[in-house]
C-alpha cells in the first residue's frame, strides 16, 4: 500500500439534521480513529436521545482509509449505514465518524426517502465541521560531534518537510528531526558522508 503523507479530516465535532415527513434526522460528525472512539460517541448519544430509534453510522479510519465501518442500526439494509459512509468518501476524509440518529415521525419514508435522508443529513454535519489537513510524518535521531553541528542542521534544514524538534548540544550532541513519512528512507542516508554521525528511526 503506498505511503500517504497527508490526509484529510475535522478539526472537531460537528452537527447537521434534515427533517423529512415527521421523522428528524439529528447527525454528528466527530474526528475519530478507533472503533472503540466510536462506540464512546455511539454510546454518549444513546444517553443524550433515549427515545430515538435508530443510531446509523459511517466511519473510516487510517491514513489511507483502510478501516471502513457502517452500520443501519435497524434500518433496511443498504439505506443508512452505506449513504453515511459515501459522504465521508465523497469529501476525501478520514479519521472521522459520523453518526445519524433518527427520531421517527410514524410515516415510512420507503428506501429512497431513506438513503436521501441520511445522506443529506450526514453532508450537513461534514459541510458544517472545520477540515483540516493533517501531515503523517516520523521522528530521527542523530547523534554527532560538535565539529559536525554545522553539516547536520544545514542538511536538515535543506531537507523538504524536516523539522527540528529537539536538540542537545554538548561534546556529543544530537538532534531529534521529524520528515514526511514517504521520506524517511532518504533521510536516514541524509549523513552517509559524514563518518562520525550516527542516525537512526525512532520506534
Amino acid at each position: 500500500m503506498a505511503t500517504v503523507d497527508n490526509y484529510r479530516t475535522i478539526k472537531a465535532p460537528a452537527e447537521g439534521g434534515y427533517r423529512e415527513r415527521g421523522s428528524k434526522f439529528f447527525a454528528f460528525a466527530y474526528p475519530c480513529s478507533s472503533e472503540e472512539e466510536l462506540k464512546d460517541y455511539i454510546g454518549n448519544l444513546k444517553k443524550i436521545h433515549p427515545l430515538a430509534r435508530h443510531f446509523c453510522y459511517g466511519a473510516i479510519f487510517g491514513t489511507t482509509k483502510e478501516e471502513q465501518r457502517s452500520n443501519d442500526s435497524g434500518e433496511p439494509a443498504g439505506t443508512a449505514g452505506l449513504p453515511i459512509l459515501n459522504q465521508i468518501l465523497s469529501a476525501d476524509m478520514t479519521n472521522v465518524a459520523v453518526i445519524v440518529i433518527r427520531y421517527f415521525g410514524g410515516t415510512k419514508l420507503g428506501k429512497p426517502g431513506l438513503i436521501q435522508a441520511y445522506k443529506l443529513s450526514a453532508q450537513a454535519s461534514l459541510e458544517a465541521a472545520k477540515a483540516i489537513t493533517i501531515t503523517v510524518k516520523d521522528s530521527i535521531h542523530v547523534h554527532f560531534d560538535y565539529d559536525d553541528t554545522g553539516n547536520v542542521i544545514r542538511a536538515i534544514e535543506g531537507f523538504p518537510g524536516a523539522s527540528i524538534v529537539d536538540q542537545l548540544f554538548d561534546q556529543r550532541c544530537s538532534i531529534i528531526f521529524s520528515v514526511p513519512l514517504s521520506t524517511v528512507s532518504d533521510a536516514l542516508h541524509l549523513f552517509d558522508h559524514l563518518p562520525h554521525v550516527q542516525i537512526g528511526q525512532i520506534a
